[in-house]
């Protein structure tokens, strides 16, 4: 069964998108076709430059659906690289994510989905690169069960089974059950008290290698929403107890759980959003949140992602906030983005890690047909067990030109370079892009 998930992923996003394309307004489904020739003096971000030129086929699409039997949003590229100078073996590379509910039964039962294919270092320690990308994908599916005892409570119980599986790393492969239940009281219209408890039964495939454990989190949560945002708050307390004895690590560990996140429109064009963090944290659930969205799909200038996450088997325990600010109105675009997190691993102490940075974006609308963006970034991670400092940083110019109704015209200049105490590390990359579209 497990197999026959992982093979047969990809293809449920397209089965569920045509299903649910029939049933929706002609404007649910967005999606743009383009081929791109990509040239880079160091396409493979080593200290001795290999350059290359990639031409690349790519599908981007966004679709939503909302309605009474449910809400499915897919959101995502494809694109198939071929490189030119023959060093590096051409390749497919994909970032999809998908999130459905199907209403079974109307306030009693509903089924939910919520998956993501991506690529992802082979080497966590390297850098994104041809030679150390691997396919990696994560399915979450299971009923909810919805009981009213009253006009203003709520009782949830939630079922989910999830596969794990990635191409180079098979000690990620595993299945998890997972169980919740979850009390809400409506205290008013706007807001809203919860008690909630958490349960997840980690197994993996490969015996020995990454030990098998069980999660619980129990915690109470305050919401509330207002006319111009919404903001809420989780204080509970996780323990974890794995199945077998690890020498070096303990058979029970715990705890404390702390979560405040805040969406605010301080304007009618600017938004707030910040969220602080403590707790225990996996890659799979790192994965989950990374995953592409329907709403990143119009931005003017694409949304660029600190890379946090490494992928483990392995727990770990996380301290983090972030902040984001963005300015959107009809001729420009502006956004900042900043991250800070301490990841302390239970087992895998050599993946022990600080990653604090940040990313600017910006964009204008010079006119009807033509917009020129900008966008930079700097991120630095300090690597504890090793003594390793890395500083990555990149600067983007990007123009669009809209040549007619169903088509486009791109072009991108990029620098990127790493600055490392390891040697092997350090690289400077330029790259140039340009890119024909045509549009939906």
């Amino acid at each position: 069964m497990t197999t026959l998930l992982r093979n047969t992923l990809g293809v449920v996003g397209l089965v569920a998108a045509a299903g649910a394309q029939a049933q929706a307004a002609p404007d649910g489904l967005n999606w743009r076709l383009g081929l791109s020739v990509e040239h880079s003096d160091n396409m493979a971000r080593r200290p001795v430059a290999v350059s290359d030129t990639a031409i690349a086929p790519t599908l981007a699409f966004a679709y939503l659906m909302q309605g009474a039997r449910g809400e499915f949003e897919a959101a995502g590229s494809a694109s198939y690289r071929r490189y030119q100078q023959g060093r590096f073996d051409n390749e497919t590379l994909q970032q999809i994510g998908l999130t459905g509910r199907w209403v079974l039964a109307p306030e009693r039962l509903s089924w939910a989905l919520q998956s993501v294919i991506t690529d992802q270092p082979v080497n966590p320690f390297g850098v994104d690169a041809p030679d150390n990308r691997q396919r990696t994908q994560v399915l979450v599916t299971g009923p909810t069960l919805a009981v009213r005892p009253s006009t203003n409570v709520r009782l949830l119980g939630e079922l989910r089974f999830m596969d794990t599986g990635a191409e180079r790393t098979p000690e990620f492969d595993g299945q998890r059950a997972a169980a919740a239940a979850r009390l809400l009281y409506q205290r008013s219209p706007l807001t809203a008290l919860s008690a909630e408890f958490e349960s997840v039964d980690a197994q993996f495939d490969r015996a020995g290698v990454a030990p098998d454990y069980r999660r619980d989190n129990a915690f109470v949560r305050y919401a509330r929403m207002g006319a111009r945002g919404e903001w809420n708050a989780d204080l509970g307390y996780s323990q974890v107890r794995f199945d077998d004895v690890v020498a070096g690590l303990a058979r029970k560990q715990s705890s404390p759980l702390a979560r405040v996140r805040l969406a605010y429109a301080l304007t009618e064009i600017t938004r707030l959003e910040a969220d602080l963090q403590r707790g225990f944290g996996d890659s799979v659930q790192d994965l989950l949140d990374g995953a592409p969205r329907a709403a990143d799909y119009a931005l003017p200038i694409g949304r660029a992602m600190l890379s946090d996450s490494t992928l483990s088997p392995d727990l770990f325990e996380e301290t983090g906030a972030r902040v984001g600010l963005s300015h959107r109105s009809e001729a420009t675009y502006f956004r900042v983005d900043g991250r800070w997190r301490r990841q302390e691993y239970l087992r895998a102490t050599g993946l022990d890690q600080t990653i604090r940075g940040f990313v600017v974006s910006a964009n204008r609308q010079v006119r009807a047909t033509f917009s020129l963006g900008a966008q930079a970034g700097v991120e630095w991670r300090r690597f504890g067990a090793i003594e390793r400092r890395d500083r990555d940083s990149r600067i983007a110019l990007v123009a669009n030109w809209r040549t007619s109704r169903r088509t486009g015209l791109s072009f991108e200049l990029s620098h990127g370079e790493r600055s490392s105490t390891e040697a092997q590390q350090v690289f400077d990359d330029n790259r140039a892009l340009v890119t024909f579209n045509l549009v939906r």
